[in-house]
């Protein structure tokens, strides 16, 4: 039976989370701190794990008592590796899902996609107000059509940089067809609303500025920040509408101007909104709902309606009617909401974020950074005979090209034959290449991580060792609790003095708010029977049946048997007398059997329902209590007396009824604690054996040159 999981193993040796921004502080030192036969442990390697264990522990141990854990460590691992356990396709499977979200922090693309959430995250808690100038080009332009855009653009910002209006100049030169309307004021927006470049660059520029030129999809553009404030989250709102006729006359604007006020009108004074959305709205998609419009944001209604709904304050809360280009409407606020927090939005964000342009964006500038890192070598030759070609099916490529280096990185060669068969169909050489570098170029850093970043190379290589100590743990301690019972008999023979049950105590445990009805409490049950007994002096009362049960802090039981020629009054009356008796002894109504007997149930001073009673209790315990865990120091108190103790201002209250000396336990009731001990010492003999039969040498030079750094 496995009593440890890998988790726990790791919890010494291997921090399970790992900040992304972790440097190593120690100074490298190339010579090995020690070695096992042939296998050399670094310095890194064991500062790492020290420091870890220490962070985990709350506390640092002598380093001298650490490395002799870390030794016997790595002896079990080195057994592991003889008994082959890392050729096993198991263990290979296993340690290749845990180094795949290991690695996930330090991945190129896990960097952006957290990178571009944070920054999403942050800018979806402003708003901005912005008008922008656009020139127009076409998604692939030639040269000559880009430069000359280029130009005119750059014409435009000129000429605002020397004085003369942005609206004036959108109005005149903007390409976007709204600008003449507009003078290109775009509203209010926040992230997710804009192509990602014109977003990076509205949100990158200070109020009350323009930005640099900025290229989209749609062309350049020049961008003035009006304004920013704090978002305004999301609303839910219901709306009537009544629609403008088609080709209608003035005459019959003002009619439905005339008829959307006798509307508002009759909702003022008390007119049910439900009945009135589904009597007059003509939106025919939300009438019979009451008008009711899914969630939205800033940017996405008409810019007057977006302002109406946004003023309401409070749900229910009616708008004046509101003129849109679609007709005049009111509404109706259901529910307003902020942003939530990040972990609320992290799933949502993420999915939206990979959808959008943003993602592929930040990738492709990532990808261009790492080829100049990698030392990314282009065959411009073979890339030009490769664009000459009509056709990418494998059979069309002149042999003679399909070996040849078509890129290096950091001299490491992909050639025209990877190229081909990375693409189950090429239809546009451009296209089909870039993904063929990309892909290399990300695989290549996949491969280099524990080049590139020490802390993931430490941390891979614990998750190796602790998978192996893992299994070689299992094989040599704890699957033998199950299979070697000879064994632990043995073992428990020959240790059968360690394994004797704690001294007991039977008591009622108070804790007290203070200690006004101590002395009450302090009677206990076997005075308050004894006294029942003798004060009611009832003849048919079973003094066995309260004898048997006598010292038990557990409900005790009582049976009367009802006399010959006595009626159930008669018990009544019994009750009714048990009831007055004492406030420490407290009956449950009696319950009746056919042979005129009834079974009462009276509880003990350390019952629940004293503290009913008494406001002073705040906690009631019964039953059997370690003595060292109950009385502590106080051990002198002797059965049948009581001890008060005091605990940062409450009190606890024991009244002790029996002590039960240490007895040595059986084999059955000593287990639970002989497996851990028998894991121990299989644990121990199986270390004397790794270090008799493996080299262990300690460089003590080095060791005190990492004592040195530790410390610093």
């Amino acid at each position: 039976m496995r009593q440890f999981s890998l988790l726990t193993l790791l919890v010494l040796f291997v921090s399970c989370q790992v900040s992304k921004n972790t440097k190593q502080n120690s100074k490298e030192l190339k010579e090995p701190l020690f070695t096992v036969n042939n296998t050399k442990v670094y310095p890194d390697e064991f500062i790492y794990a020290y420091k870890k264990s220490a962070k985990n522990k709350g506390e640092r141990e002598p380093i001298e008592e650490y490395l002799d854990l870390y030794i016997n460590f790595k002896l079990k691992v080195e057994d592991a590796k003889k008994a082959g356990i890392d050729t096993l396709p198991s263990y290979q499977n296993e340690l290749a899902g845990y180094l795949k979200d290991v690695k996930k922090p330090y991945l190129v693309t896990e960097k952006v996609n957290e990178a571009l959430l944070e920054e999403t995250y942050n800018r979806l808690q402003q708003e901005i107000n912005a008008s922008h100038i656009l020139v127009r080009l076409d998604e692939n332009p030639s040269p000559e059509d880009t430069l000359k855009a280029y130009q005119k653009i750059k014409e435009i910002r000129q000429k605002y940089l020397a004085g003369q209006s942005f609206s004036k100049l959108a109005e005149e030169y903007s390409e976007d067809p709204s600008a003449k309307q507009n003078q290109g004021n775009l509203g209010w927006f926040t992230a997710f609303q804009m192509v990602y470049p014109f977003e990076s660059a509205a949100f990158n520029t200070p109020k009350d500025s323009i930005s640099d030129i900025v290229r989209t999809r749609f062309g350049y553009h020049l961008i003035k920040v009006n304004d920013k404030r704090e978002t305004s989250g999301r609303i839910k709102i219901s709306h009537i509408l009544l629609r403008f006729p088609p080709n209608g006359t003035t005459a019959d604007s003002l009619a439905v101007k005339k008829r959307i006020y006798e509307i508002h009108g009759e909702l003022m004074e008390g007119e049910p909104w439900f009945a009135a959305a589904t009597k007059y709205s003509e939106d025919l998609n939300t009438k019979d709902n009451g008008g009711s419009l899914p969630w939205f944001g800033i940017g996405s209604l008409p810019k007057k309606m977006e302002d109406a709904a946004f003023k309401l304050s409070q749900p229910d809360q009616i708008s004046s009617p509101v003129k849109t280009p679609f007709g005049w409407h009111i509404i109706k606020l259901e529910e307003k909401r902020g942003i939530g927090s990040m972990e609320n939005m992290r799933e949502s964000l993420v999915r939206r974020i990979q959808r959008d342009q943003r993602s592929a964006l930040k990738v492709s500038e990532i990808i261009e950074k790492l080829k100049k890192e990698n030392n990314f070598q282009k065959n411009e030759g073979v890339y030009v005979q490769l664009r000459s070609q009509e056709s990418y099916e494998e059979a069309n490529i002149p042999e003679n090209l399909k070996p040849q280096t078509i890129f290096t990185i950091n001299g490491e060669v992909h050639t025209v034959q990877e190229f081909l068969d990375s693409q189950k169909r090429i239809r546009n050489f451009e296209t089909a290449v870039k993904a063929f570098e990309e892909k290399a170029i990300l695989d290549y850093e996949d491969e280099h991580l524990a080049d590139k970043y020490p802390e993931y190379r430490l941390l891979a290589s614990e998750y190796r060792d602790g998978l192996l100590l893992f299994e070689i743990m299992s094989r040599k301690v704890w699957d033998k609790i199950s299979t070697d019972t000879v064994g632990m008999k043995s073992y428990y023979t020959a240790n059968k003095n360690d394994y004797y049950s704690a001294p007991k105590i039977e008591a009622d445990v108070f804790l007290l708010a203070d200690t006004s009805n101590v002395t009450s409490l302090k009677e206990t049950v076997y005075d308050s029977l004894y006294a029942l007994t003798k004060a009611l002096n009832f003849e048919t009362l079973n003094k066995k049946e309260l004898s048997y049960l006598k010292g038990y802090t557990t409900p005790v039981y009582a049976k009367l048997t009802i006399p010959n020629g006595e009626d159930e009054k008669t018990l009544t009356n019994i009750v009714e007398q048990l009831k007055d008796f004492s406030k420490y002894i407290i009956p449950l109504e009696p319950s009746y059997s056919d042979k005129k007997e009834v079974y009462l149930q009276l509880f003990c001073p350390a019952s629940d329902i004293l503290s009913e009673e008494y406001e002073s209790i705040l906690q009631v315990e019964n039953g059997m209590f370690e003595v060292a865990n109950l009385l502590g120091n106080e051990a002198s108190v002797k059965a049948g007396e009581s001890i008060l103790k005091e605990d940062e201002n409450q009190f606890q209250l024991i009244n002790v009824y029996q002590f039960f000396d240490a007895k040595p336990l059986s084999y059955k009731d000593a287990k639970s604690e002989l497996i851990n001990d028998y894991q121990e010492y299989l644990e121990r003999e199986w270390i004397k054996q790794l270090k008799a039969e493996n080299s262990v040498v300690v460089n003590q030079a080095v060791l005190k040159k990492v004592k040195n750094q530790i410390e610093e």
